[in-house]
This record gives C-alpha cells, sequence and structure tokens, in this order.
C-alpha cells in the first residue's frame, strides 16, 4: 500500500499470518472488526471472491461482490452477495443501494 501511494486511505491492511493464523477469512475479519473497533453494522466488506462474501456473512456485514475480480457474478450471487458491482466507477452508488 506505502509503495502505491494508498497507505493513508487505510487505517491497517490484514491478512493471513505466516504461520496459518487468520487462514480462515471468517477469523481475519472478524479480528480486523474487533481490532479497529468498528462494529458490523457499520461495515461493509468488498470482495471478488465467495470467500468474501461468506466471511462477511458469518460476521454479520453487509457485502459487495465486485465483478472486476476473479470471481464471476453467479459465485458472488450464489454467495449471497448484499450487493453486485460492475466497476471500481460505479463503486460509490453500489454502496449507496446497500447503505441503511
Amino acid at each position: 500500500m506505502h509503495h502505491l501511494g494508498l497507505d493513508h486511505y487505510f487505517a491497517g491492511v490484514y491478512g493471513p499470518e505466516l504461520e496459518g493464523r487468520f487462514d480462515d477469512k471468517i477469523d481475519l475479519l472478524a479480528h480486523l472488526l474487533a481490532t479497529e473497533g468498528i462494529s458490523a453494522e457499520r461495515a461493509v466488506m468488498i470482495g471478488d471472491r465467495a470467500g468474501d462474501i461468506v466471511a462477511a456473512r458469518a460476521n454479520r456485514v453487509r457485502s459487495i461482490g465486485v465483478l472486476w475480480g476473479y470471481g464471476s457474478e453467479s459465485e458472488l450471487a450464489d454467495a449471497g452477495a448484499d450487493g453486485l458491482c460492475a466497476s471500481p466507477s460505479e463503486l460509490a452508488s453500489c454502496l449507496s443501494r446497500i447503505a441503511i
């Protein structure tokens, strides 16, 4: 993130640890929510694979499946995404559609 000049947009960068802790995305998302003090009701998971959507649902977080990544529209819809977004330029409007 630092190399790309994007780090100032993020409170943190989370992922699996080298020894395997947080390999399960459900656990990783739960850790992120707890560490950053973010309530599930105020969060949105944006992801491109079914695992992202499944992790969001398991943590009671709304989700947007993005169609410019690796997963297909059917994969994301079948996983239960709350919304689908076709392009990065549409992300703000996709977020608005699922906001409560």
